[in-house]
């Protein structure tokens, strides 16, 4: 008998178990597509930028905060669409890889949608198409790209302008890690000239009284523009550029351009972007 009741026990017991196991497997399996579901639409985004690219995006001197044309542009575009932003800041060439390894939602930070980044990640349509310039110390005035043939030619790491550079007959090409190095480099002469975006070069050289900067004519494409960067085929693409359209439209990318770059430098950019096959 006693025999027969710890049988019985044992196969209570047993049944018991098994049904915790069931219990807690299907616990798991609900989480986990509720995780799913999470991922797919979450209301906070993890933003990518390289904080050294002013006046696009930079860490305001004395505080923690991040500000710049990128970071007014991305608020805007997230509370359009009901979205909050963590700002993750790296070097430039991590920003496709960590959007690729699904650790970043969304790139605003001067990046342009060159072909190989296209077939990993998606782009929007452009919403600044930069200008470009060399920046020398005071006094070089080198004015044209053919005066820096057999040059030190710097440039930020994993950018355009390196491809720029290489361009030029003879000259070496140093690859930084950020743009303020390059104009370190420039300043202390392990550096020839730099290439820039226009706009960051007329910022730099505002700061830096030893610097001189000239605008450099060259044939704006697609690939030399700057675009918002999404994961691969995302479903925002055509809700962002229906965002950028409108805040070219109504004025609201004209008044953060001017707040950084000021009205006498956005209407020369607007003049020339309008001449631009490209923007049409």
């Amino acid at each position: 008998m006693k025999k027969l009741l710890s049988l019985l026990l044992v196969l209570v017991m047993a049944a018991s178990l098994t049904a915790c196991g069931q219990s807690k497997s299907e616990t798991n399996q609900e989480g986990g597509t509720e995780a799913v579901a999470e991922t797919g639409d979450k209301d906070t985004w993890v933003l990518a930028i390289n904080a050294t690219f002013p006046p696009f995006e930079s860490i305001d001197d004395g505080t923690d905060n991040y500000v710049g044309i990128d970071i007014d542009l991305a608020n805007y575009i997230a509370e359009k669409l009901g979205k909050k932003l963590e700002i993750k800041d790296m070097q430039f060439s991590a920003l496709v890889p960590t959007m690729e390894s699904g650790r970043a939602d969304i790139i605003i930070s001067g990046i342009s949608p060159t072909a190989e980044r296209k077939e990993v990640i998606s782009f929007s349509d452009p919403y600044y198409y930069p200008m470009n310039a060399i920046i020398c110390a005071k006094g070089s005035n080198y004015t044209e790209l053919d005066q820096l043939e057999g040059k030190n030619i710097g440039v930020s790491m994993g950018t355009s302008y390196a491809e720029i550079a290489k361009s030029v007959k003879d000259a070496t090409v140093s690859e930084l890690d950020s743009t303020p190095l390059v104009v370190q480099d420039i300043l202390s002469g392990r550096c020839d000239a730099g290439i820039f975006d226009a706009t960051q070069a007329a910022v730099f050289v505002q700061e830096n009284e030893g610097l001189e900067c000239h605008i450099i004519s060259s044939d704006i494409t697609l690939e030399d523009t700057f675009a918002i960067a999404l994961p691969k085929d995302s479903e925002y693409v055509d809700q962002i550029n229906d965002i950028l359209a409108e805040m070219k439209e109504d004025g609201t990318l004209h008044d953060i351009l001017v707040k950084y770059m000021g009205e006498d430098s956005v209407s020369q950019y607007e003049e020339m972007v309008a001449n631009l096959d490209i923007a049409k």
